[in-house]
């Protein structure tokens, strides 16, 4: 009677065991994954018709190199209609190859959790500090040009 008990209670440890790990993977495996990106192409200038940039939003982009190394960049539009743009990397934290996030209008650094609003998120805090990209906008789209995409190229 003793070891039937110790069976049983065998088995719902492991049961809940496993249910503790799965979750535990599904949290960092979903944690881990960026934003996803619209592929972009471009021999000298990229270009991305504005109406694909809403206002108060962060909208991610990827270029693939020469190399077929994936470059990452975001275009955000604030309030005023104004058109930002940087890698999706900044200088101290690139090294863990995380990026930003999105997150209720604001872009996130997702390694320190630092916050920037789209109208200031060139700016940075501390050590963490978004690479500008510069962008021109003309005829309706925004300009950015591949040879300033690819001086970012040691970030990814």
């Amino acid at each position: 009677m003793a070891s039937k008990r110790s069976v049983i209670w065998a088995r719902r440890l492991w049961i809940i065991a496993t249910a503790v790990v799965a979750m535990i993977a599904l949290l960092l495996g979903t944690s881990s994954l960026r934003p996803p990106c619209t592929p972009v192409s471009g021999i000298e200038q990229i270009r991305i018709p504005l109406a694909q940039v809403g206002r108060g939003v962060s909208s991610f982009f990827c270029y693939r190199d020469d190399g077929g190394k994936r470059l990452r960049f975001i275009l955000a539009r604030d309030e005023e209609g104004n058109v930002h743009s940087v890698l999706d990397a900044c200088r101290q934290c690139s090294s863990y190859h995380k990026g930003y996030a999105s997150s209720d209008g604001d872009l996130v650094c997702r390694l320190c959790g630092n916050r920037y609003q789209l109208s200031a998120m060139e700016k940075g805090r501390a050590s963490c500090v978004p690479v500008k990209l510069p962008n021109r906008q003309h005829n309706g789209t925004v300009e950015i040009q591949v040879s300033d995409l690819k001086r970012g190229r040691a970030l990814f």
